[in-house]
């Protein structure tokens, strides 16, 4: 039949910091989700917000590990 669609992992990832606004690019791990980053300009720690599962899918336009693989799985579809 066709190809599979696939789901493609970020590999970076712009996180903007809610207290000061600057945009800190970090490493999208792929084991885990980050709670929480350190800003580099205000030096805080910004923790993920209790609904969100982590600072990636909360303070970015990108999804973390674990989120994509529920979509992968939800929708049928190849995650690479």
């Amino acid at each position: 039949m066709g190809r599979k669609k696939v789901l493609k992992l970020a590999k970076t990832a712009k996180i903007k910091c809610p207290n000061c606004e600057k945009i800190c690019i970090r490493k999208v791990p792929l084991d885990s989700s980050p709670m929480y980053f350190d800003c580099d300009k205000c030096n805080q720690r910004i923790n993920a917000p209790i609904t969100q599962c982590c600072v990636i899918c909360a303070y970015t336009n990108k999804k973390c590990i674990n989120a994509l693989k529920m979509e992968a799985k939800i929708k049928g579809l190849e995650l690479r």
